[in-house]
């Protein structure tokens, strides 16, 4: 389209036409934009040939009297769309054509009107669309054409005609349903991508972390910042199973930790087993494995509370997890005396009965009614959170549950942090074997 083409197209702006019928180019080319280019999903459905060409845009010609309520619009509907036929807009060469249709309309002459507007494949709509979009197809079939090439040299080399199609296709499907990442992909980029690929084979991790997988020119942090991508690639083009179990797994990479837990020894012989360290974080894949060198586990909702703890023998406590619980089901807690401190409120018996629904055998500490009938000058609101009744509490702590969410005490939670000290050691003391 040439630049002339351009000019005359742009200066049609959008909305010019305000009837129900007579939709004027400006108007189609919009609609076109919006309907299509700017919504991604239709926009690789029309890529990946999920819609089908050609396209036909409807342009809304008059029916009955609606010429004779407008004529000068009707004039303008007809003479924009042949105007834009001849200045080259549109043609059958250039994938796109306007189709007319002859009318008869009461008290005129026999006419010929526009009807459709028909796009007959991808590079002729974003022809179409302006210079943005043609920049912008050209570059995603300059990148997967480069991703094509690269990869079909090296891991086609002994697949058959048949099964190299239903490869390439496959390839082609994984890079339009990542686009995004395409299309932020620099040059450099590309090569890292087009030289990791080969590298992949199953189970390659070896049980690492993925920023220590075994593969040379790429850096492990691309890997990081681009997995999904990379995980259609390589189910597209090594294993299918990359996408059905998952990359990391396919791999036998770990996942990175994201829930770090505080472990704090309450006493001189724990922390003398924990090589002498006062404080340590680690993940919960790691506590279901590592067994704490200590008879009695306390888990503490709220860290500030596990922090003005000590002097409490053979004891380790943990905390910070919040509603991260599932470190509890490790095997190497069943021989342990295991409690759980935490909010007495909605949020912290859900928690509880989560801890308990893993391990059976856990003890509450202080979040008993005894504790809130005690310290209920203490109480403070608690917002609308869990309404629904925990489904493994004991009867008690049901009752205190129902209690709190029916407004019988002065206010719905008391926090831990506001017990104190005297009384919270006194019942550690007591659980404590």
């Amino acid at each position: 389209m040439t630049s002339n083409e351009n000019n005359k197209r742009d200066s049609l702006k959008p909305g010019s036409s305000k009837n129900s019928w007579g939709l004027l180019p400006s108007d189609a080319l919009e609609s076109l934009k919006v309907r299509y280019w700017h919504n991604r999903s239709k926009l690789k459905s029309l890529l990946n040939g999920g819609i089908k060409f050609p396209l036909e845009v409807p342009l809304k010609p008059p029916k009955g009297n609606a010429v004779l309520q407008n004529m000068n619009h009707f004039q303008k509907f007809v003479i924009s769309w042949k105007a834009f036929s001849k200045d080259g807009c549109v043609s059958e060469g250039k994938g796109c054509v306007v189709r007319w249709e002859r009318r008869t309309f009461r008290s005129l002459s026999e006419q010929e009107i526009p009807t459709h507007l028909c796009i007959h494949d991808i590079a002729s709509l974003a022809g179409l669309l302006g210079s943005n979009e043609e920049r912008q197809l050209s570059e995603w079939q300059s990148k997967i054409q480069y991703v094509f090439d690269s990869l079909s040299s090296v891991l086609n080399q002994n697949i058959d005609g048949s099964n190299k199609t239903i490869r390439d296709q496959e390839l082609f499907l994984a890079l339009i349903t990542h686009l995004e990442a395409l299309d932020n992909f620099s040059q450099s980029d590309l090569e890292l991508l087009c030289k990791l690929i080969p590298q992949l084979q199953q189970g390659i991790g070896e049980g690492c972390y993925l920023r220590a997988l075994p593969v040379t020119f790429v850096d492990t942090k691309f890997i990081e910042k681009n997995l999904r991508i990379i995980e259609s690639i390589a189910a597209a083009h090594i294993d299918s199973a990359a996408k059905d179990i998952g990359l990391m797994t396919w791999l036998d990479c770990r996942e990175k930790p994201k829930d770090w837990l505080l472990v704090k020894p309450l006493c001189e012989e724990t922390k003398k087993l924990l090589g002498g360290m006062p404080l340590l974080r680690l993940s919960s894949d790691t506590l279901l494995e590592f067994e704490l060198p200590a008879n009695n586990v306390l888990v503490i909702e709220n860290e500030q509370s596990c922090l003005a703890l000590r002097n409490v023998p053979n004891t380790i406590a943990v905390s910070g997890g919040g509603k991260n619980v599932s470190w509890m089901k490790a095997e190497w807690l069943a021989g342990k005396n295991v409690g759980y401190w935490g909010d007495i409120d909605s949020e912290g018996f859900s928690i509880l009965s989560d801890a308990r629904s893993k391990l059976s055998s856990i003890t509450p500490l202080m979040m008993d009614e005894l504790t809130v009938q005690t310290f209920a000058a203490r109480m403070v609101p608690e917002p609308d959170s869990v309404s629904k009744a925990p489904i493994a509490l004991t009867d008690k702590e049901l009752a205190l549950f129902k209690s709190l969410r029916t407004d019988c005490y002065i206010d719905r939670r008391l926090e831990q942090e506001r017990l104190p000290m005297e009384y919270v050691m006194k019942n550690i003391a007591s659980w404590i074997v």
